[in-house]
């Protein structure tokens, strides 16, 4: 895909578990630390010929004409911070960050679009210490940075027919990468994770749908209108080729697999073979809003997107 004349790279880069944070530090200290951090992370992208776009809570906005720029503010981000001390023992902060060049529309010193929302779609996937790109942001970079870049996964994005690649820029100044392994095995063995409420059905697979949320909120991929429910009650995330489930309800998930039933709540927890998921309560207590789920390991020649 060629790039065209109104094209930005959007980056945005947050600070990892503020929350945390203000809880060991005190809200004085805290803001005092996020607030400082944030403007020396708003410097850096001038530095690099970056534009800040907004700073907002504990995050930053900012857009470059020049992916490779924009790489490079991301690398001097983190090394600011893993360098930086926080005044506690206990706690140090970390960045993540996403990135994703496309066209935007400005509007009172502010930008919108599609690309605003795929680039905060790639950083919510970072973990804190990473960058994480878009398959089209990799590649508009020169072929140096390129080198540094490896592919991570594949991810729906909502508004978005077909996946999208994301890829880990590794930042650290290292004699040489670690190769990541299990890509192999990956190709050859996938996992398809399908999962069922009434007459809804959800595929998931590394190659098609990642990331799912569940829940009686009218936001969520699967809604289901239980008064037990919370509104995103849980997610379920593939990675690498595991499904996991991600707890964040109010009355917690229960997971029924080979006649066991399991009780989680604001836990993450690996979904095995078949069974179904019941959301707030017992599944025994609420058979009308039951989901089955199953997992089928097949080829990849045979796996193909829905």
């Amino acid at each position: 895909m060629a790039p065209t004349d109104n094209e930005v790279t959007i980056m945005f880069a947050d600070i990892v578990g503020s929350t945390r944070l203000y809880e060991i530090l005190g809200d004085e200290v805290a803001e005092k630390l996020v607030t400082t951090t944030l403007k020396q992370l708003s410097d850096i992208v001038n530095k690099n010929h970056g534009l800040v776009i907004k700073t907002s809570g504990d995050d930053v906005m900012c857009s470059f004409s020049n992916v490779d720029q924009a790489m490079e503010a991301a690398r001097d981000m983190h090394k600011f911070v893993a360098e930086k001390t926080a005044p506690s023992r206990d706690y140090r902060i970390a960045l993540r960050i996403g990135a994703h060049k496309g066209p935007v529309i400005e509007s009172e010193g502010d930008i919108y679009g599609d690309a605003v929302n795929v680039a905060a779609r790639v950083a919510a996937l970072a973990r804190g210490g990473k960058t994480l790109i878009s398959g089209y942001t990799f590649e508009q970079l020169s072929r140096a940075p390129r080198k540094r870049c490896r592919r991570l996964t594949t991810t729906m994005v909502k508004g978005k027919e077909q996946p999208i690649e994301v890829y880990d820029v590794v930042w650290e100044q290292t004699d040489e990468l670690t190769r990541i392994v299990g890509n192999d095995v990956a190709n050859a063995i996938q996992s398809i994770l399908t999962i069922r409420y009434e007459d809804n059905v959800i595929r998931m697979s590394a190659n098609t749908v990642t990331r799912t949320t569940v829940g009686r909120g009218q936001d969520c991929d699967l809604i289901v209108p239980s008064q037990q429910a919370s509104r995103e009650h849980c997610k379920i995330e593939c990675n690498r080729g595991k499904f996991i489930l991600v707890d964040n309800s109010a009355n917690g998930s229960y997971v029924n697999h080979d006649e066991t039933e399991l009780f989680f709540h604001q836990e993450r927890v690996p979904l095995l073979g078949e069974g179904y998921i019941s959301l707030g309560e017992p599944s025994i207590n609420n058979e009308e809003f039951l989901l089955h789920y199953s997992i089928e390991m097949i080829g990849a020649s045979q796996a193909k997107p829905d």
